[in-house]
C-alpha cells in the first residue's frame, strides 16, 4: 500500500493519451496547466514566517523593528523543514521579505534592512539559502513569498520603490534555483516607518506595482512556477484553512472564494492558515492540536484546494518543539488514514464504461488512469463489491482534471438488508472531495454521479477506516480555545461612548464568543473612535488584555488598532497601559493578546476601538484581561 499513498502523493503529469486503444473524452471547459497540475499534486504546503518582528512580538512589523534584533543564535535550516515534511508537506514557501521589509538574504539592493545588517551569522548568512538547500536536501520543493507592500523602505509609494521591488523579485528567481510558487500577499499600504518618514502612504495595487511587468519576470525566469494572487491560484478567502463547499477551481477572473462553475480559466483556490493563532511565532501562542489540523485538511485538500499551513520558527530559529510534535502527530493522522485502501480488495463494476477506460483505473493506484463513461452517460454510477461486511469512514473521489471539471453533483449508498440507503451527497469533486463521517460497515459501495456537464472522468475512488484514535480526536473543536484571562464574575459596563445595536455593549464582557457588541444600530453607524468603560469590582495588577472580533465569519467592524487604560478609580486614566494595531486582523479575525510593557495596576478598564479594518463602526465579541499572578 505504501507505493499506492506514494504514487498519489506525488503525481507525475503524463501527456493526454488513449487508453487501450479507446478515444479520451474530450476536456470540457478550462484546464489545468502543467504547473498547475502540478501544484494540485502537492496538496499540503506551508508558508514558513521568521523575521524582525519574531524578536519584537508583533504580527506585522511596522518597519522600525532594528535588524539588529534578528539573531537565531540555534537556528537549523534542516530542523524546520524536517518538522514541516513530518507534517506532510511537499512544498516550503519561504517569506523572503514580510511587510516589515527585513529581506532574510544578503540582497544587494538593500544596505541596511537585511541579514548581512544583523548580528546572524556574524552579517555572512545567506537564511534563504540555507532553507532552500535543507529544502532539497530533503526532498521538498521551494517556493517564495516576497511582500509587495514594505512599511521600512523609504521610497515605498514611489517610482522608485517598484524598481527595487522589480529588482529583488529578480535577484530571488535568478540565485536560488528553480522555484515551484511565488507568492504575492494582498495586503498593501498604510502606515509605516518608511526611511523614518513615520506616514501613511496609499497606492493604487493593481497599477502601482505593474503586474504585468511582475508576471514577465516570473513566466521570463521560472516558467514552471504558479504565481499565487495572481494568474494561478487565487485565495480561498479567508485564513482559517476552510474551503467553501463547493469549491470550484474555475473562474471568470481574478477572484477568491469559492470560485464559479463552469468558469473560463482554471484558477484554483488555495487554503492558507496558520499552525498557531498568528503567522508569527509568540511567546504566549499556542499551537493547533493534530486533531485541529485533520479537521482543516479535510476542509481543504478534501475540498477541492490546497492545504497551506504557515509554520513559524520561534527565537532560536527552531520549530518549537509543541510546534514539531503537532505537525508530526497531523502528518501520522493522515498517513494512518490512507495507509489502506480497502477498494483495492474489492470487485469494481459500472453502469457504463467508455472502451479503454474501465472501472478498475479507479483502484489501480495509478494517477494517469481514469474510468469514463460514454459521451451521453452523464449520471453512470460506480459499485463496489466487497463480497463481506467492511468497516470504513472515509471516501476519497478524485477527477482526472487534465480534462476538466466534468461532475456538478454525486452522491453515495451503501447496501443494508438488501437496499440501496444514500449516505453522503455532495457537490463538485475536482482534484481531490474527501467524505468523512462515523464508521459504517456494508459489503457493498455505490457512487452515483446524479449531475455532470460532461461524461465523468474519475481517476479515483478510494474507502479508508479512520483509526479509532484519530476519530475520537475530531470531536475536538476546529478553532483554537479561547483564553478567558481573569474571571469576569462581578463586572459591570460603567460606561460607553456608543450603546450601539440595542444597548448590547454587556455582550463585550459576557463571556459568550457568539454574542458582540457593535456601534452600528438603526440610527446608522458610530464611527471610532469608540470606547467602552469596565467596572472589574476590586482592584488586579494586570499583565495585558485580549480583544476577541466577531466570530460570525462577518469581518466589517473588527477592530485592528486600539489603545487600552488602566484606572484606580475610574476617573483618572493617565497614559494608556498599551496602544498599537492588530496586524492582519481582517484577514485571520483570531483572538488577540496584548501583554503590557509593565504591569498596570486598578480597578477599572477602558477599551478604546480607535479605527476598524474595514466599516465605518468597531465590533467587540469579548475583552478580557490577564494578571501577574
Amino acid at each position: 500500500m505504501k507505493k499506492m499513498i506514494i504514487a498519489w502523493l506525488g503525481l507525475v503529469v503524463t501527456p493526454l493519451m488513449a487508453a487501450d486503444n479507446g478515444v479520451p473524452p474530450k476536456p470540457y471547459g478550462a484546464v489545468p496547466s502543467a504547473a498547475q497540475l502540478r501544484w494540485h499534486e502537492d496538496e499540503i504546503i506551508s508558508l514558513v514566517h521568521f523575521s524582525t518582528i519574531t524578536y519584537a512580538d508583533k504580527e506585522w512589523g511596522y518597519g522600525d523593528e532594528p535588524a539588529t534584533l534578528f539573531n537565531p543564535t540555534a537556528f537549523d535550516a534542516r530542523q524546520i523543514v524536517r518538522s514541516a515534511k513530518d507534517g506532510g508537506v511537499k512544498l516550503l514557501l519561504l517569506v523572503t521579505k514580510h511587510h516589515g521589509g527585513f529581506c532574510l538574504w544578503p540582497s544587494k539592493y538593500n544596505d541596511t534592512y537585511t541579514v548581512k545588517n544583523s548580528p546572524w551569522r556574524d552579517g555572512k548568512g545567506d537564511m534563504v539559502k540555507e532553507l532552500v538547500d535543507a529544502c532539497r536536501a530533503e526532498g521538498l520543493k521551494v517556493g517564495f513569498y516576497l511582500s509587495p507592500w514594505d512599511r521600512n523602505h523609504k521610497d515605498y509609494g514611489m517610482p522608485e520603490y517598484v524598481t527595487y521591488f522589480h529588482n529583488q523579485l529578480r535577484e530571488l528567481l535568478t540565485n536560488y534555483g528553480e522555484i515551484h510558487e511565488v507568492w504575492f500577499d494582498g495586503a498593501n499600504g498604510g502606515d509605516g516607518w518608511y526611511g523614518g518618514a513615520k506616514c501613511t502612504r496609499r497606492i493604487e495595487a493593481e497599477k502601482y506595482y505593474q503586474w504585468d511587468k511582475v508576471m514577465a519576470i516570473v513566466r521570463e525566469l521560472q516558467p514552471k512556477a504558479v504565481c499565487f494572487n495572481r494568474e494561478d491560484i487565487r485565495w480561498v478567502g479567508n485564513e482559517n484553512g476552510t474551503a467553501g463547499d463547493p469549491c470550484w477551481a474555475t473562474m471568470n477572473g481574478d477572484g477568491e472564494g469559492s470560485g464559479v462553475r463552469g468558469g473560463s480559466i482554471w484558477m484554483p483556490a488555495e487554503s492558507d492558515f496558520p499552525q498557531r493563532n498568528g503567522w508569527f511565532w509568540h511567546p504566549n501562542d499556542h499551537t493547533r492540536s493534530p486533531a485541529d489540523l485533520l479537521g482543516r485538511y479535510f476542509a481543504s485538500a478534501g475540498r477541492n484546494t490546497v492545504m497551506n499551513i504557515g509554520i513559524a520558527p520561534d527565537r532560536r530559529g527552531l520549530i518549537c518543539e509543541d510546534d514539531a510534535a503537532a505537525l508530526k502527530g497531523f502528518g501520522d493522522r493522515v498517513r494512518d488514514i490512507f495507509a489502506t485502501n480497502l477498494a483495492t480488495s474489492a470487485k469494481i463494476t459500472a453502469s457504463n464504461s467508455r472502451p479503454g477506460f474501465p472501472p478498475d483505473n479507479l483502484i489501480d493506484a495509478k494517477p494517469a488512469t481514469y474510468w469514463a463513461s460514454d459521451d451521453d452517460m452523464l449520471t453512470p454510477s460506480v459499485t463496489l463489491d466487497f463480497g463481506k461486511p467492511v468497516t470504513f469512514s472515509v471516501i476519497s473521489l478524485r477527477e482526472y482534471i487534465q480534462l476538466g471539471q466534468r461532475v456538478d453533483d454525486w452522491a453515495l449508498d451503501l447496501w443494508d438488508d438488501g437496499v440501496w440507503k444514500e449516505f453522503a451527497a455532495g457537490t463538485c469533486i475536482g482534484a481531490h472531495r474527501l467524505w468523512r463521517g462515523q464508521p459504517i460497515t456494508t459489503g457493498k459501495i455505490r457512487l452515483r454521479i446524479t449531475k455532470a456537464a460532461a461524461c465523468p472522468a474519475l481517476a479515483e475512488f478510494g474507502v479508508y477506516l479512520e483509526p479509532e484514535a484519530s476519530r475520537r480526536e475530531a470531536g475536538k473543536a476546529l478553532a483554537n480555545a479561547m483564553e478567558t484571562g481573569l474571571p469576569k464574575t462581578g463586572w459591570k459596563i460603567v460606561s460607553t461612548s456608543c450603546k450601539g445595536e440595542g444597548e448590547l455593549v454587556g455582550n463585550a464582557i459576557d463571556g459568550n464568543p457568539r454574542t458582540l457588541w457593535s456601534t452600528h444600530d438603526k440610527a446608522g453607524h458610530h464611527s471610532p473612535p469608540q470606547e467602552v468603560v469596565v467596572d472589574m469590582g476590586e482592584s488586579h495588577e494586570l499583565s495585558g488584555f485580549l480583544y476577541l472580533p466577531r466570530q460570525d465569519s462577518i469581518t466589517a467592524g473588527n477592530v485592528d488598532r486600539y489603545a487600552f487604560y488602566v484606572s484606580a478609580d475610574g476617573k483618572e486614566w493617565g497614559n494608556p497601559a498599551a496602544q498599537g494595531e492588530f496586524g492582519n486582523i481582517l484577514a485571520n479575525p483570531v483572538q488577540q493578546k496584548v501583554t503590557f510593557d509593565k504591569p498596570a495596576t486598578g480597578r477599572y478598564f477602558k477599551f478604546v476601538g480607535l479605527h476598524s479594518a474595514d466599516a465605518p463602526f468597531i465590533c467587540v465579541a469579548e475583552l478580557g484581561v490577564t494578571a501577574t499572578k
